[in-house]
């Protein structure tokens, strides 16, 4: 019999691409992990992970053992949706993730006092850049600002969030603009790396930035908001981080993105999860 779990590190290393992030991720050091793949392969008479370049990917045996153990790994995590779906007491965890910028400015705020109302419940908020993904367990709730396609999520759009540009008030005293104008020749823009931002924001300021300069990029929506309260420049900011004591916004809304709530079936009914998504109905007012 091969063992389970050696299957799951083949898994585990096949997605983070080298061993030392895969031991990272499991908590593990890079030579076990290296010595268990090792007597995989020797159990499976076949070699299943080639060196190119400076990561490892499957071989063509490699591949057909991974495809395999996607599928058991997805009917693993199918038997723990089903058998947490029996619960309908209104106790245990939820982990939900939300991007950055919401969960530091609008959830953690109010997590406490939703907590002490339901002493039951343990609600975990991940406040981060990275996507969780619901299908393996990651995660039981997700506020997305991209709608994902996968089957077995429900998703439904929750709130819409409007972007418009802000600035500190000494920044436009620094910086006049022609009258009318949202941006002009002599602005200086803070806006998130390529990598981070929306199509349609990157989209909206090509188009539309006048002449000024892009001086600041950053990699979060936290740290653009700083950026523009130390007046290092206009940022186009969602209103949850714009509408702030500090800032001034430039002419009305520009943009309007949806927000989705995502969970995954085989939890829709748990006491737990509609505990989670009240928490979050609670929070939409602030978005």
């Amino acid at each position: 019999m091969t063992d389970w779990d050696d299957l799951r590190l083949l898994l585990a290393v096949s997605r983070a691409g080298t061993l030392q992030a895969a031991a990272e991720a499991l908590g593990t050091s890079q030579p076990t992990l290296s010595r268990r793949m090792a007597t995989l392969s020797k159990r499976l008479g076949a070699t299943l992970l080639q060196r190119q370049g400076s990561k490892l990917a499957p071989t063509a045996a490699g591949l057909r053992a991974v495809a395999h153990v996607e599928r058991m790994d997805h009917e693993a995590q199918e038997l723990a949706h089903a058998v947490s779906g029996l619960d309908r007491r209104p106790q245990g965890s939820v982990r939900l993730t939300v991007p950055e910028g919401l969960g530091v400015r609008v959830f953690a705020p109010r997590l406490m006092d939703f907590l002490r109302r339901h002493p039951g419940l343990d609600l975990v908020l991940f406040a981060e850049s990275a996507v969780a993904n619901l299908s393996r367990s990651e995660a039981d709730l997700a506020l997305r600002l991209v709608r994902p396609e996968q089957r077995e999520l429900v998703v439904r759009t929750v709130a819409r969030t409007p972007f418009s540009l802000y600035a500190t008030p000494q920044y436009l005293r620094d910086h006049p603009r022609p009258r009318g104008a949202l941006l002009g020749p002599e602005d200086e823009l803070v806006a998130l790396h390529e990598q981070q931002t929306g199509p349609l924001e990157s989209e909206w300021l090509r188009a539309n930035s006048n002449g000024a300069r892009l001086r600041v990029r950053v990699r979060s929506a936290l740290a653009m908001q700083e950026a523009v309260l130390a007046s290092a420049g206009i940022g186009l900011l969602p209103r949850y981080l714009g509408e702030h004591p500090s800032l001034r916004r430039i002419g009305d809304p520009l943009l309007v993105r949806p927000i989705y709530l995502v969970s995954h079936r085989a939890l829709a009914r748990t006491a737990r999860l509609r505990l989670g998504i009240r928490f979050v109905e609670e929070c939409l007012p602030w978005i």
